[in-house]
Order: structure tokens, then sequence, then C-alpha cells
């Protein structure tokens, strides 16, 4: 972000283009990485603008609001009938500790 915001300040023209050579990158090197095909990327890609997949993400983003969410990472742990809602990812210590995975000694 700090990127495309240098950009932004000194060559706004090109902020569009660069952010979607970005995005594309990016994306496309998480598929490639995941074992997926540039064909299979490319699908996926092109299913993200559909009404469906909007849906779907406008549903699972109001379900992490109801948790209370208000940045990522989160993690949600349904523990012993109790719900807990972590933020951050320098929290998997207690994530651990809620799973019974971790043992805090005195």
């Amino acid at each position: 972000m700090r990127f495309l915001t240098a950009v932004n300040l000194e060559h706004p023209e090109m902020l569009e283009n660069v952010s979607r050579e970005l995005w594309m990158r990016i994306w496309s090197r998480a598929a490639k990485k995941a074992g997926m095909s540039a064909e299979q990327a490319q699908g996926l890609l092109e299913k993200s603008s559909t009404s469906k997949v909007k849906s779907q993400l406008r549903e699972t983003t109001e379900a992490a609001c109801r948790y209370g969410a208000f940045g990522l990472p989160i993690t949600v742990a349904h523990v012993d009938g109790q719900t807990h809602m972590i933020f951050g990812s320098d929290r998997m210590e207690l994530l651990a500790y809620l799973l019974g995975k971790l043992k805090i000694q005195h």
C-alpha cells in the first residue's frame, strides 16, 4: 500500500495500471505456489467478479462483523461452547492455549 501511495503521489496517471498488475501477479503467484495451473487461476480470477462470489464474500464479511471483527487476520475458535475471536497473526499462542495445545507453566 505504501508503494501504491508513492505511485499515486508521484505518477497518479499510472496508479490504476500498477494496481492491476500487482493484483494479478500476487494472486497468480499464490495460485502457482499452491499447485494450480495457470488456466485454473485465470478461471478463478474471472469468476471472482461474479455475483455468486460477491454474494458469498458479503455473507462471510457480515458473519465476521457479527463476531466483532475489525481487521485481518481474524481467527474464530469455538471451544467448550464458547466463541473466541482472536485478532492478529501474533496470537497463535493464545489459539493453541484455547485449543489445549499449549500449557502455561507458573
